[in-house]
């Protein structure tokens, strides 16, 4: 049954500075969601009915802008580091897309030029060239690992290149204020995990508490900010009881959304995230938190967790995960889509068991040397484009009167690879180059290596979400989620 809805509620609106979030639309469109049953929110979210047949929540968010401008949820925030794509120009994320995106500013790299960007006095978007893009300030990078440990009564770390900054919440808001973003996350304790102590995440939801209330103070008396959503954080780590009691907390502001922070601490703690331990206290606190609100969830998830996330309610995500694969020499290849009779990923030289590079142990000598801890992630979801084979082969030499045994040779996998990245791709690098020259530019440590496969990254997530969209309007999720799981299985 369906609940109707008040004519009180259909015609809330709230005009916000340069955005106006309205006619956002939510829900679970499905073959049994086609009529417009909208309940629009005085905040960024307008929610439709729900339907039981589609886990997931898909929607749009409109009038963003004075143009006209529709952004879809689940969404992806484009990560930036320095007000940046990463690898990327302006000119050359024209070409991997020409949509309208959010952009992922951390403060972490920006706290240095907010001076800078005061003085310019436009704010942190006209100040990068990027105007025409709506952009979000976050706290931390989420796509590098915060250390851990470094807790201040009043204030967070903050890790710059230039060294560990000591941020206050009046110090933060006054950066909020210099970079005049579209929209803000409150400043946040999140440093949590699985094995943080019962004190710790006491002590976070404390601080997060106090500090997004005076965060929402200093809001409302300042002249530029009174009108900017403000995101506030849901801490707790993996303690169900402290989660519900920072969003009870918590329930006095006024806020655009929540962002689940403490269950990871950036970086590869987000990939490697155990989706069995998160997922009784994610459940348990989604139900908590209002359904018209947006629920945010930062890191460089893998793509099989990001469905899980997508399934549970999360509504907005960042792009760190294409960034971290190209970092490493990455290139992603899992199926981003459920259409039929794409080529399958084969490798051009013999064939291994594990799709993780499996070094030498350091007892066979120099080979054991080649590869650092870095090749030894789980690359199930890419191709390492600087990948070897060690080729096992017995060879006895005779020489000073010993017999000596040679154990490997090592061979690149894509030197003499003439295909694209991915067959049927249709961004730039698989259109003009094979992989055997992003393999060589790898090599040789050419610039242009890490911007080929940054834009080919990109691409392939964002089309990942297109059809994340297609699959719950056709009520497809699970099937995506299943050819997914098939793909890292056969990888495995």
């Amino acid at each position: 049954m369906e609940e109707e809805d008040s004519p009180e509620a259909l015609n809330l609106f709230q005009h916000h500075g340069r955005m106006r979030f309205h006619g956002v639309v939510i829900g679970r469109p499905t073959s049994v969601c086609t009529q417009e049953c909208i309940v629009q929110s005085a905040h960024l979210f307008t929610l439709r009915h729900k339907s039981v047949q589609c886990p997931g929540q898909c929607g749009n968010l409109n009038d963003y802008t004075d143009d006209e401008v529709v952004l879809e949820t689940p969404l992806l925030l484009l990560h930036t580091r320095g007000a940046a794509v990463p690898h990327l120009s302006y000119d050359l994320l024209q070409m991997v897309s020409t949509e309208n995106h959010v952009l992922q500013m951390p403060l972490v790299t920006l706290v240095d030029h907010t001076k800078n960007v005061k003085a310019f006095g436009k704010g942190i978007a006209e100040f990068a060239g990027l105007k025409e893009y709506l952009n979000y300030v976050s706290v931390q990078d989420s796509g590098t690992t915060t250390p851990e440990g470094y807790h201040e009564k009043n204030s967070i770390s903050l890790w710059t290149r230039g060294g560990r900054k000591l941020v206050d919440p009046q110090t933060y808001m006054t950066c909020i204020e210099a970079l005049k973003p579209d929209m803000f996350q409150a400043i946040v304790d999140g440093d949590t995990t699985s094995n943080s102590s019962a004190k710790r995440v006491r002590r976070s939801v404390d601080d997060t508490v106090k500090f997004a209330g005076i965060c929402a103070d200093l809001k409302e008396k300042s002249e530029v900010l009174k009108d900017t959503p403000m995101l506030a954080c849901i801490t707790g780590g993996y303690n169900i009881k402290e989660r519900l009691r920072c969003i009870t907390e918590l329930k006095g502001l006024d806020v655009a959304g929540y962002v689940l922070e403490g269950f990871h601490t950036n970086g590869g703690s987000a990939t490697n995230l155990n989706w069995e331990n998160m997922e009784p206290v994610l459940t348990e606190t989604l139900g908590s938190l209002p359904d018209n609100l947006p629920r945010v969830f930062h890191g460089p998830v893998t793509p099989t967790i990001l469905l899980k996330l997508v399934s549970k309610g999360i509504d907005i995500f960042d792009a760190t995960f294409p960034w971290v694969v190209a970092e490493r020499g990455g290139a992603l290849v899992f199926p981003n889509s459920l259409a039929k009779g794409k080529a399958p990923v084969i490798e051009t030289l013999p064939k291994i068991n594990s799709s993780t590079l499996k070094a030498p142990e350091e007892s066979d000598g120099v080979l054991g040397n080649e590869n650092s801890k870095e090749d030894l992630v789980d690359r199930v979801y890419e191709i390492y484009l600087k990948d070897k084979l060690y080729e096992a082969y017995k060879q006895f030499l005779y020489f000073a009167d010993h017999y000596y045994m040679c154990h490997f040779i090592v061979i690149p996998r894509y030197f003499n690879d003439t295909r694209p990245l991915v067959e049927g791709c249709s961004c730039y690098c698989c259109r003009k180059y094979s992989r055997s020259y992003v393999h060589h530019l790898g090599t040789v440590s050419e610039l242009q290596g890490p911007i080929l496969l940054m834009m080919h990254n990109l691409h392939h997530y964002i089309n990942f979400f297109r059809s994340i969209h297609l699959a719950i309007q056709g009520d497809q999720l699970e099937a995506l989620q299943s050819t997914l799981e098939e793909f890292v299985t056969s990888r495995r």
